[in-house]
């Protein structure tokens, strides 16, 4: 059997075909979210895309979102994307519809990850009967966990990225101040996502008297480059993500270690050793001891949304989620 694997974020949607018994996937295709009104008609252009004798056939589908899951309507995050699940599956003319958390997918692509598909941030002691925990700045912030029972992996959904945002540095006082003058209720997500850095770089610029906006792209490339107020932001993003880390590893006791994702802090990989990464997420105090013994990981696998969508359609604790004819 065959089944259609997709991946929708944001900003981008990501498809691809998986065959039963084979873990490899097959006609991967990137589409920008921006460019169609809604999921279907991605989901046909990913189909008029494919072989011809591969365009048809498809009655399960495996879905990736970034967001919340539970209901029947779905509203995608930072997207413009919005459907219902029971009309999805009848339109695409489905006789299966799984329908999961982004970050979710994330957790179960890291179920199995090997060396080629993260790299070793901060070293620590893998505790293999713990959870781990799998969090990463994009569009929003994703947050999940994944606990290993009889082997197989069960993840624990949330939205860690809105929780309410704590500072503990006096920079970060002042910006959580900036940013209750644009809302009333500051999350974590404000601050630890792609907009968040563009929140924080103009913040430091207003600080500076220049008013400056750049996107979090041109930051990133900035930053990257040299140093000055791109590279603060970037910095004072990474302090806060890695307290940010720290609070839920104590939490939810992650001593498996920490996996980090998203689409922005592999490309900030050259930076992240000289960043607060490392004194945030372990100067907690008394527990210091405790994180200073949890590994840290940066994912580096481009397709661990859709690897999750594959490993989720067979997973035992998600059946709950599907959705059939």
């Amino acid at each position: 059997m065959s089944l259609i694997v997709a991946d929708v974020g944001g900003t981008n949607a990501r498809f691809a075909v998986s065959v039963q018994g084979d873990s490899s996937l097959r006609h991967i295709t990137h589409l920008r979210c921006a460019d169609f009104d809604g999921f279907e008609d991605a989901f046909e252009r990913f189909l008029v895309g494919l072989p011809r004798d591969e365009q048809s056939g498809y009655h399960v589908l495996s879905l990736v979102v970034a967001g919340p899951v539970n209901h029947q309507i779905v509203d995608i995050s930072n997207n413009h994307w919005r459907f219902e699940k029971n009309k999805l599956l009848d339109r695409l003319g489905l006789d299966k519809l799984l329908v999961i958390n982004d970050f979710t997918a994330e957790a179960l692509a890291q179920h199995e990850a090997t060396d080629f598909d993260r790299i070793q941030l901060l070293d620590g002691v893998e505790d293999a009967n713990a959870p781990m925990l799998v969090i990463g700045p994009g569009t929003g912030l994703g947050v999940s966990a994944l606990i290993s029972v009889e082997q197989k992996p069960l993840p624990v959904e949330g939205e860690g990225g809105n929780i309410r945002f704590t500072p503990q540095t006096e920079p970060e006082r002042n910006l959580c101040d900036y940013m209750e003058q644009q809302t009333d209720h500051v999350v974590v997500e404000h601050f630890v996502s792609g907009p968040g850095l563009e929140n924080i770089h103009r913040f430091l610029t207003h600080a500076a008297g220049t008013e400056l906006s750049l996107s979090a792209e041109i930051i990133v490339t900035n930053a990257l480059r040299e140093e000055g107020i791109c590279r603060d932001a970037v910095n004072l993003m990474i302090g806060i993500l890695g307290a940010v880390m720290g609070d839920h590893v104590l939490t939810m006791g992650c001593w498996r270690g920490v996996v980090i994702t998203g689409g922005i802090m592999p490309r900030l990989q050259p930076l992240i050793v000289s960043s607060p990464l490392k004194q945030r997420f372990r100067s907690v105090g008394e527990m210091s001891h405790i994180l200073g013994n949890v590994p840290v990981w940066l994912s580096t696998d481009p397709h661990a949304g859709l690897k999750g969508a594959q490993a989720a359609f067979g997973n035992p604790y998600l059946v709950h989620r599907l959705v059939t004819g």
